[in-house]
């Protein structure tokens, strides 16, 4: 029989993130797939929706749409922004976003930048200042309450990598320094153009590196970190968790992926292809999590809803729930339904033993996911 055990669903719990005063609810919605699988007005609908359920959080990035693309580039962040406008809602709403890290494929976000095109997008200081100001006019807004640093401009193995590779390493003059962009952090910082700063996509060493260069500039903190992190890629618990414990770095973790590209409904199990899903459409993007050996741990998840009477994707958002080191779960959706589901997700407190058997599980597929384990 069902061992599920419920909250009362018409409460929305609510967090502190870090060293912050933002009270965000326990569900933050990204927005990533607005302006491109979603239009403005079903983007209106979900996002009307989700304040209605106690949702004040919202994320979004100057890449956004993905998969990132020169035409859609920064169309969610000017969706946020009409709705802000149209709803009359700014002083409500918690908004995060984010300035893209090093990169060559994606030159044209400096044009949005108003830069030009460059041949390499980076953090340095004028890059995030001006990026930063191009994300306020996109938004309609003066202020953003979360900057997030998207990705590190040095290199750092990402996205479904883990090993480190010495071979990848960057001159240090190829790319910004943890100097440049905490001042950069703490000039926007002065002039009130952002209340907070995090990270994403980060290392251990570059969190504290991070750390000690505000000390040395008197610039605050960053309050969140925002890595992958789902049943199938657990890598956080590690030592990035002790660097980002209460204790010490005091910075709470916003895990995107939560459901790894939508493998954790288990509508892609037995090799399935749904119509309009994102694998459907773009088989290229975060194909990590669609390899067969990912199969076997999938089943394995997918039974112990079962038993608990709850679907794959419930289980996947109430595993993130149960966690201290988590300040707000980004959860996404392309259809009202999809967001009810998730939303409804953390109505569910999963009980020790599912837990348990989760671990079990986990012991013998230990993050899945990774491409080089």
């Amino acid at each position: 029989c069902p061992r599920v055990s419920a909250m009362d669903p018409k409460k929305m719990e609510y967090k502190v993130l870090g060293s912050s005063d933002l009270k965000v609810s326990e569900v933050c919605f990204g927005t990533m797939t607005f302006g491109q699988q979603n239009s403005q007005e079903e983007a209106f609908e979900m996002l009307d929706y989700a304040v209605s359920k106690g949702i004040n959080f919202l994320d979004t990035a100057e890449m956004y749409p993905v998969p990132p693309i020169e035409k859609t580039q920064g169309a969610s962040e000017v969706i946020i922004g009409e709705w802000l406008k149209a709803r009359k809602n700014r002083k409500d709403i918690i908004i995060a976003t984010k300035v893209s890290g090093r990169s060559e494929a994606k030159s044209y976000v400096t044009k949005s930048r108003g830069q030009g095109e460059r041949k390499v997008s980076t953090l340095d200081k004028k890059s995030i200042l001006l990026a930063c100001d191009a994300s306020l006019k996109r938004l309609q807004t003066d202020y953003i309450d979360l900057y997030q640093i998207h990705w590190p401009a040095r290199y750092v193995p990402l996205f479904g990598k883990s090993l480190y590779d010495k071979g990848k390493e960057r001159d240090k003059k190829e790319y910004a320094s943890f100097d440049d962009q905490v001042q950069a952090m703490g000039e926007l910082i002065k002039a009130k153009k952002i209340r907070y700063w995090g990270l994403s996509n980060e290392s251990t060493w570059g969190v504290c590196q991070f750390l000690f260069a505000c000390k040395k500039y008197g610039v605050p903190p960053p309050v969140t970190i925002q890595n992958s992190y789902s049943l199938l890629h657990r890598n956080f618990e590690y030592e990035l968790a002790e660097a980002c414990s209460p204790s010490n770095g005091n910075i709470s973790l916003l895990p995107w992926s939560i459901l790894a590209g939508g493998r954790l409904t288990g509508k892609y199990i037995g090799g399935k292809k749904p119509a309009k899903a994102r694998n459907t459409l773009f088989p290229n993007f975060q194909d990590r999590y669609f390899r067969p050996e990912l199969e076997e741990p999938l089943l394995a998840y997918e039974k112990i809803a079962k038993e608990l009477g709850v679907s794959l994707t419930v289980l996947a958002h109430a595993f993130c729930k149960s966690k201290w080191f988590i300040g707000s779960t980004i959860i996404g959706a392309t259809s009202l339904k999809q967001l009810k589901e998730n939303i409804d997700a953390f109505t569910v407190t999963l009980p020790k033993l599912t837990l348990d058997e989760i671990n079990e599980v986990h012991r013998k597929y230990p993050n899945a996911s990774n491409l080089d384990g």
